[in-house]
């Protein structure tokens, strides 16, 4: 019998142990979820609720948008905090070269991905970087080219930053079926707005026996913005699946690990931002002009050009704009 440790979840390890507790053995030997908090068919009710009032937002605005099936408006985890933090950014694209912040994102992302799939070989950055070009991704692997002898700070630092994941990292066992870059979508209004993700890692979750849990990894270092992201994941798993996740962990690069259980209001939160970027949307599509939001955005903005407040805002500037 398990002993069940009554403390909150700090790590990823943590949050695989809760979640088995969750997982009941049967008389037969096979197991299936339960333990304590909502039964799955109210967990089941309240994900229906979600869907009807994000169904209703969406049917009210696609006369207003003149979206279609065909045509639709996407939504993914960038175009929602940008319509929310600042409107005009969501519209300059993403395109905002490649940094050494990117390429970090990026050869750590692939280290968990490695640690996962191939647990029994220590992740590496140059296992990363070969893991990337696998899969036709290049961009780490020219950058870090391009930089020439300047190269050698940043793989230490890549190094750094891998080593902290590892250390952070648990075994993984089959049993979670675990998937990378899993794709999770839902439609609305017919097809004519459609939310979009790709989660970095989930584990259990239907078909399997236990619930599912989202991992996101970042490269960088810990804000709290980060939070909005993987309550969105949840929502869209939520949707998909028509039950929640146990929880969302963020695995930061810098040491951080935030362990988020997903609570009704965890997803009802991120239902009503997803509510308000389909409002922002529809009113920019019917013509009115996006609003401009100045904060720290704006020092990497496309958009900053030909944008008066953002031309306008200092690094020191006391403005501060939360999504």
């Amino acid at each position: 019998m398990r002993t069940v440790v009554d403390r909150p979840a700090r790590t990823l390890a943590d949050v695989l142990a809760d979640a088995l507790d969750l997982v009941e053995p049967v008389p037969d030997g096979s197991r299936v979820s339960g333990g304590p908090g909502p039964s799955p068919d109210e967990e089941d009710h309240e994900v229906a609720e979600l869907r009807a009032m994000l169904e209703r937002a969406a049917v009210a605005a696609t006369p207003t948008g003149g979206w279609t099936a065909d045509d639709p408006l996407r939504l993914s985890k960038s175009t929602i905090t940008w319509l929310l933090r600042c409107p005009r950014r969501a519209l300059a694209g993403s395109d905002v070269g490649v940094t050494d912040d990117l390429v970090a994102g990026l050869v750590v992302d692939a280290a968990a991905k490695l640690a996962t799939l191939v647990p029994q070989r220590p992740p590496t950055v140059d296992a990363a970087l070969a893991y990337l070009e696998s899969s036709g991704d290049t961009i780490a692997s020219v950058h870090l080219a391009d930089r020439g002898a300047t190269a050698a700070g940043l793989r230490d630092d890549l190094a750094d930053r891998v080593d902290a994941l590892a250390n952070a990292w648990p075994h993984i066992g089959p049993g979670w079926w675990p998937r990378v870059e899993e794709p999770a979508r839902v439609r609305l209004a017919g097809g004519a707005i459609m939310l979009t993700g790709r989660l970095d890692l989930l584990l259990g979750g239907p078909p399997t026996d236990r619930p599912a849990v989202v991992v996101e990894v970042k490269g960088g270092r810990w804000y709290d913005g980060m939070r909005a992201d993987g309550h969105l994941y949840a929502l869209l798993v939520a949707l998909r699946d028509g039950q929640a996740p146990h929880a969302v962990v963020t695995v930061v690069a810098d040491g951080t690990t935030q362990v988020e259980p997903v609570r009704p209001a965890v997803l009802l939160t991120a239902a009503e931002r997803v509510d308000h970027a389909i409002g922002v949307a529809a009113a920019i599509a019917a013509g009115e002009p996006p609003a401009m939001h100045p904060g720290g955005h704006c020092a990497h903005c496309p958009a900053r050009p030909g944008c008066a407040p953002g031309l306008a805002w200092r690094a020191d500037d006391p403005v501060t704009v939360s999504a």
